[in-house]
């Protein structure tokens, strides 16, 4: 008969111990995934859309200038009252009665914003609305 006492007791624990860790190891690999899953399906672009009436008196620097307010204003409203939003996007459109055109679009990330709230920096502006609207 074979006498095992020579055998340590801490190779059947350890050998539990590993099987441990490597489901632990495999959890948070599975937990980690189903996270970023999940963030990405939660993340949402919110878009909104800004009409301002044409002051025939004011020129186009100043009609821009107060797009680039509005839209500032409404991106940080957005990030602020919508947690789950990821990017917006603002249109900003100056109108007359008889004519509409988009001045400025600002498209940006929360974490772009956050280090750079700057409407300047992340608009895209149409020159071409002064024309089609016909402001001086």
């Amino acid at each position: 008969m074979k006498n095992n006492s020579h055998i340590s007791p801490i190779l059947p624990i350890a050998k539990q111990l590993g099987k441990f860790i490597n489901y632990l190891v495999v959890s948070a690999i599975a937990t980690a995934s189903t996270i970023a899953i999940v963030s990405s399906a939660a993340a949402e672009r919110r878009e909104v859309d800004i009409r301002m009436q044409v002051n025939q008196d004011e020129g186009f620097a100043v009609m821009t200038r107060k797009a680039e307010i509005l839209a500032r204003s409404a991106a940080q409203r957005t990030f602020d009252r919508e947690v789950i939003v990821s990017d917006v996007s603002v249109k900003v459109t100056a109108q007359t009665q008889e004519q509409a055109a988009i001045i400025l679009q600002l498209i940006v990330s929360r974490s772009e914003w956050s280090s750079r709230p700057d409407p300047k920096v992340w608009a895209t502006y149409f020159p071409m609305a002064k024309t089609l609207i016909g402001i001086n």
